[in-house]
C-alpha cells in the first residue's frame, strides 16, 4: 500500500473588514501625528516664533472667545494697538494674572498713552487702565474648547511631572504597536 502525497496550495483567509483597518490605522497616525505636532508647536513655538498661547478660562469675551478657548497672541508695538483690537495683558491689579479683553478706548494720562479694555460679554469697562508703552500681546486668533486640552495636559504636567508624560506616551506607543501586529 502506498501514500500519495497532496500537495494543494493553501489560500490564505481574507480579512473580514478588507481595507478597513488599514485605513483606521492611517486615520490614527494621521491625528496623533496632527496632535503632537500641534503640542510640540505649543511649547517650542514661543521659544523660537514670537507667539504664545493663552487658555481662556472666563466668559467675559463671550462670544468671540468663550470659556476653554486657547488664544495665540503675538508681540506688538503698543502704539500700533487701537480701540477694537484684542489685547492680553497682566491685570494691573493682580500681577500674574493674564486678561484677555478688548481694547475699549485710548486715553492720555499723566504717565502718558494707557487703554482702557472691555470684556465683550460686560456691560462696563474694566476698572483699570493698561499703560501703553512698550510692546504688549495682541490676539490674532483663537481655537475653540482647545484650551481646555492645553489647560489639562498643563495641570497633569505639573502635577504628575515629566513621568507621567513618559507613561503617556509610552502607553500610545504600546497600543500602536499593539494595532499593527498581523495575527498569525
Amino acid at each position: 500500500m502506498s501514500t500519495a502525497v497532496l500537495d494543494v496550495a493553501v489560500a490564505r483567509p481574507v480579512p473580514a473588514l478588507g481595507p478597513a483597518p488599514v485605513a483606521a490605522r492611517l486615520i490614527l497616525r494621521a491625528v496623533l501625528g496632527t496632535v503632537v505636532l500641534g503640542l510640540l508647536f505649543l511649547v517650542v513655538g514661543p521659544h523660537v516664533y514670537p507667539v504664545e498661547s493663552f487658555y481662556v478660562r472666563t466668559g467675559s469675551m463671550t462670544p468671540t472667545i468663550p470659556v476653554g478657548s486657547l488664544v495665540i497672541a503675538t508681540r506688538a508695538p503698543a502704539e500700533k494697538l487701537g480701540v477694537g483690537d484684542v489685547i492680553v495683558f497682566q491685570r494691573p491689579d493682580r500681577p500674574g494674572t493674564m486678561v484677555v479683553h478688548r481694547i475699549n478706548a485710548v486715553v492720555m494720562t499723566a504717565n502718558g498713552r494707557a487703554f482702557i479694555t472691555k470684556g465683550d460679554a460686560n456691560g462696563t469697562p474694566d476698572g483699570w487702565q493698561v499703560a501703553a508703552t512698550g510692546e504688549g500681546w495682541k490676539a490674532v486668533y483663537s481655537m475653540r474648547r482647545a484650551g481646555f486640552l492645553v489647560g489639562w495636559l498643563h495641570t497633569a504636567l505639573s502635577r504628575r511631572g515629566w513621568l507621567g508624560s513618559f507613561a503617556v506616551v509610552l502607553a500610545i506607543w504600546a497600543l500602536i504597536t499593539i494595532w499593527e501586529c498581523e495575527e498569525p
